[in-house]
């Protein structure tokens, strides 16, 4: 009888022990799980994806040039640095176009990307308003305008300033970032490291001081 008793309260005990563990892993379940934060963008590591979508409306991923150099420069219309006409203009001077046409000339299989980080509403502009003057300045030169409003792409690469330039190499490692070109265009950074992308070897230098306005990203609310 006493034995049968034991037996009673031992199994009495384990299934309340079971329901408190259960109760305990139901609790724990119902805690957020820790942020993960994404790899920061660095020389010799694998470009963060990313699609986005031209000021003209059509969608662009880093993946549609797989196989291929890809330049990304962060600009703003509305920077004396980037797109504002201004002595210190990389655009407004020519200091661009003969960076693109250097690159092309270096890998005629290079592509060239603005990037756009600017919230919308920035400077009173609209995200419409801004991806035309945005095209207004680089469109004659053919390159693309990419829309990032909400700047999760910026802030993936840790773009700084405008301009501000990351090389993606033919096998989707980023192998440059910096200034496009030296404050006063007489050393092209982008075009030389593309060449030497070309040629199979890495940049040098891989890495360059940054200048320019800061991006326009959205505050947190």
């Amino acid at each position: 009888m006493k034995k049968n008793c034991l037996l009673s309260m031992f199994a009495a005990s384990v299934l309340a022990l079971g329901a408190v563990a259960i109760a305990a892993n139901s609790e724990q379940d119902k805690k957020p799980s820790k942020e993960v934060k994404a790899e920061k963008a660095e020389i010799g590591k694998p470009a963060p994806a990313f699609t986005l979508t031209t000021a003209e409306g059509k969608s662009v991923s880093l993946s549609d040039f797989a196989g291929k150099t890809v330049v990304l420069e962060w600009f703003s219309p509305y920077c004396p640095w980037s797109g504002m006409e201004s002595d210190d203009s990389y655009w407004s001077t020519g200091r661009a176009a003969k960076v693109v046409s250097g690159i092309k000339q270096a890998d005629p299989d290079a592509v060239y990307l603005c990037i756009n980080s600017n919230f919308d509403g920035y400077d009173g502009k609209s995200a419409s308003e801004n991806g035309k003057d945005s095209m207004a300045i680089v469109g004659s030169v053919g390159v693309p305008v990419l829309l990032d409003l909400t700047g999760v792409v910026g802030k993936a690469y840790g773009a700084k300033s405008t301009p501000h330039v990351f090389i993606v190499n033919t096998k989707g490692v980023l192998a440059y970032i910096g200034a496009p070109t030296t404050k006063d265009g007489k050393e092209l950074f982008a075009v030389e490291a593309v060449k030497a992308i070309k040629e199979g070897k890495d940049p040098k230098p891989a890495e360059t001081k940054n200048y320019g306005c800061g991006v326009k990203y959205q505050k947190k609310a």
